[in-house]
């Protein structure tokens, strides 16, 4: 069981930071190898996991935020961009959660493959065209207020299961012009307010009757999810610095032939697919490290 733990913790460390879709890989991955299913407490602690995890990677920057509002500065100006940017999804969140929860589940509902789908290939051409079109050549300090609200309305979209936060956020910050690296930096910036978020509304629904689940596992979910999200950090904003998103775009496409291979119940040649897929991301990113 505690093999399964660490799987899951770190799909969880790398897909909620590199701009592929968490939820496409927590839906596919189970149904590939039959990993059971660990409740809503272990889900908690998985994103608990990664909270920490930007927590810490950008303990300094948050430190420089807390200490601004008592000082003003410029730093106060970039967390008011923060705030602001957050609040469309924030709120159309809480809205929308029923809905969301709802197409989450293709296990259940049947329509709901299609829509994650749509989420996994659509973002991929966002982000084709947006290497393509975008000036890309503003860093966080020129934002304003506009750019943060655009970034914050971009957001929204990753409420919708196959979109990827983090890929919401990015191409959001590279259509209003920020640099690729400044736009993934303003993202892990915002990522800390939503995973939050999350992290409180799931807790609720534990308190509310949950099973609260194995507490070793949990923290050993969560220990795994931090230690892999710190790394998937690092690695993406190394990388966004000389390389594009065109190598997420085509992983995305491969997801989503393997997705649809499993929707039709074709689980070996879905597997198959699926890791083609990740040899792929992985030679590519490598190879642009290098």
């Amino acid at each position: 069981m505690n093999f399964w733990v660490i799987i899951l913790s770190i799909v969880q460390g790398i897909t909620e930071f590199l701009p592929i879709s968490s939820t496409a890989h927590l839906i596919l991955i189970p149904y590939l190898v039959k990993i059971p299913d660990f409740g809503l407490s272990f889900n908690v602690g998985l994103h608990l996991g990664t909270l920490l995890a930007v927590f810490f990677y950008f303990i300094k920057d948050w430190w420089e935020f807390l200490v601004s509002i008592f000082i003003g500065g410029e730093k106060r100006r970039i967390l008011g961009l923060i705030i602001l940017a957050t609040l469309p999804a924030g709120v159309l969140g809480v809205f929308l959660d029923p809905l969301v929860e709802k197409i989450s589940q293709p296990q259940v509902y049947s329509f709901s493959i299609w829509i994650i789908l749509l989420g996994v290939i659509s973002f991929g051409i966002v982000f084709l065209i947006l290497e393509k079109i975008s000036k890309k050549n503003l860093e966080i300090k020129d934002m304003d207020v506009k750019r943060a609200l655009i970034i914050g309305f971009w957001q929204v979209f990753s409420l919708f299961p196959g979109v990827s936060r983090s890929g919401s956020t990015i191409s959001g910050g590279m259509f209003t012009g920020l640099r690729r690296d400044e736009a993934t930096k303003f993202s892990f910036y915002l990522s800390l307010p939503i995973i939050g978020g999350a992290v409180f509304f799931k807790l609720l629904h534990v308190i509310k009757g949950e099973n609260p689940g194995n507490l070793y596992l949990i923290l050993w979910g969560a220990f795994w999810a931090f230690i892999v999200g710190i790394l998937t950090i690092h690695l993406l904003l190394n990388y966004v610095k000389k390389s594009s998103l065109k190598v997420f775009s085509y992983y995305r496409f491969i997801l989503a032939l393997s997705i649809l291979f499993a929707y039709f119940g074709l689980q070996i040649p879905s597997l198959i697919i699926f890791g083609v897929a990740i040899i792929y991301l992985i030679f590519s990113m490598a190879k642009a490290e290098g």
